[in-house]
């Protein structure tokens, strides 16, 4: 059996994978990829996975692409150990929990992580020419690209707006905490539910932007922090998939931009 996962470290979609193939103690071959020099725009990885984007699962010579077919993927085909849940109600809440994080939180948090996460000093860094030509190679991000000014970044009111995007992620999550008792988002079972969102509130902590949920939303609160110390959570997330580790000369990190969050609070 070969199983060989087309990764970026910091990719929080990557991480959704590598999370739970931690959890299941499957054994993998990590295909690590560095984001900078674009392998995953090249030839033959598009000939892998057209959409140019990781993370790509290969299991025997055959790709899988876009991280919750992954997810669900590796529930069929590794049994194991089970993360969903066999009530057909339950996998119901399951999978319409994973349409809406796949629609606006995951696609949400690529705004602050390129506003914040290091990204924006990289192309201030690069001339536009190799801007465009970057632009015109990705199959399915080129409107996100022609969304923010490439030396100063994401405008205050898309910013914000990917804010008021995550607080609606949070009321959903606080009311399946509270409707299937926890302490996870379908009960007392971890399930690849929480896998999907964990990588992405992860990294609002990580740019400094948790008082967006600190004292207002304390069941997310606990339920982070109970993610984030599971084994298999520690495996995934090792040193340097962070935004935190990656770039440390920006002094990220808890709280980090917290006077941002306020400002946001404020003009609601």
């Amino acid at each position: 059996m070969s199983l060989e996962l087309y990764n970026f470290s910091q990719s929080t979609c990557s991480l959704k994978v590598r999370l739970q193939l931690a959890e299941k103690e499957i054994t993998w071959t990590d295909k690590r990829l560095i984001s900078s020099d674009n392998e995953h725009l090249s030839d033959w990885y598009l000939k892998l996975n057209p959409n140019g984007v990781v993370p790509t699962l290969l299991h025997n010579g055959k790709p899988i692409y876009e991280s919750t077919a992954i997810l669900e993927y590796l529930e069929d085909e590794f049994r194991q150990k089970k993360f969903r849940p066999t009530d057909p109600f339950l996998c119901s809440q399951l999978r319409a929990w994973l349409i809406f994080v796949d629609v606006w939180p995951a696609p949400a948090v690529r705004t602050p992580s390129f506003h914040f996460g290091g990204l924006l000093e990289k192309f201030k860094k690069m001339s536009q020419e190799k801007f465009e030509e970057l632009k015109e190679k990705r199959p399915l991000k080129k409107e996100f690209y022609n969304s923010f000014d490439k030396n100063s970044g994401f405008s205050e009111k898309d910013i914000f707006t990917s804010f008021s995007i995550f607080e609606r992620t949070f009321i959903r999550m606080e009311y399946l905490l509270k409707e299937f008792g926890g302490p996870w988002l379908m009960g007392k079972d971890y399930t690849i539910g929480d896998m999907a969102i964990l990588p992405s509130i992860d990294r609002m902590e990580d740019l400094g932007l948790d008082d967006l949920w600190n004292k207002r939303f304390e069941g997310v609160k606990h339920w982070l922090e109970k993610a984030q110390t599971r084994p298999a959570s520690k495996i995934a997330f090792y040193r340097g998939s962070r935004l935190s580790e990656q770039f440390p000369e920006l002094n990220l990190g808890r709280g980090a931009n917290s006077s941002v969050v306020e400002k946001y609070l404020k003009s609601k």
